[in-house]
């Protein structure tokens, strides 16, 4: 079996094992919230925002140990830009505790050692100061260091970039919030004051 196929078919038993054991919070209708595909629309006059609870399921793959992840949208509906700061964006846990968005940048420095260790080519020094390398070390040093490189595309292309949007336009992609307690039932994501609350899919909503 070729180490692609290998690959590929971890890749796929991750996928599985994440779906099975990531807890999934859906919205909860209210008069001014739209459900669609899991996804909770608000709708006003200057924007309309949506919001899902997502798994983050590419390089890097651990970042679920680390945030719980919403995929988000913001359509900015008026003739003027619309400044999204990373504050505009918060999660609060059953207990009331606010989490703020963590940024691309952070995740990229709390990974930054393991770039660091990709990077180096592991070498022995004899007593004659030859030095030597173990070719399949440096093959899995260089598959590393593509699987870095990938993962800091994708957390480029995919996440939501904080900043100005332009008039009609839009911006969406994931935000990482600091991993909710794995006993948490309900969550609020609150957006410019807006709130969305969502709760466990296996947890029955009190009528």
């Amino acid at each position: 079996m070729s180490k692609k196929m290998i690959y590929l078919l971890s890749l796929i038993m991750v996928i599985f094992s994440l779906v099975s054991c990531t807890i999934k919070y859906l919205p909860i209708p209210t008069q001014h919230i739209v459900i669609s595909d899991d996804f909770a629309v608000v709708k006003e006059t200057d924007f309309t925002f949506a919001v899902e609870n997502q798994y983050w399921i590419k390089n890097p793959q651990n970042l679920t140990d680390y945030f719980t992840t919403f995929y988000i949208s913001v359509k900015n509906r008026t003739s003027e830009k619309m400044n999204i700061e990373p504050g505009d964006v918060v999660l609060l846990d059953e207990n009331g505790n606010q989490y703020d968005a963590v940024t691309i940048d952070y995740i990229e420095q709390m990974l930054l050692p393991k770039q660091l260790e990709y990077l180096i080519i592991n070498t022995i020094e004899d007593d004659n100061n030859i030095k030597t390398s173990s070719e399949d070390t440096l093959r899995e040093k260089q598959d590393r260091l593509e699987e870095w490189r990938e993962a800091k595309q994708n957390l480029l292309t995919y996440s939501f970039h904080f900043g100005n949007i332009l008039p009609s336009a839009k911006k969406s992609g994931f935000i990482f919030f600091p991993k909710l307690p794995a006993k948490n039932n309900k969550c609020k994501v609150i957006f410019r004051n807006r709130d969305v609350e969502f709760i466990r899919s296996d947890v029955k909503p009190k009528e």
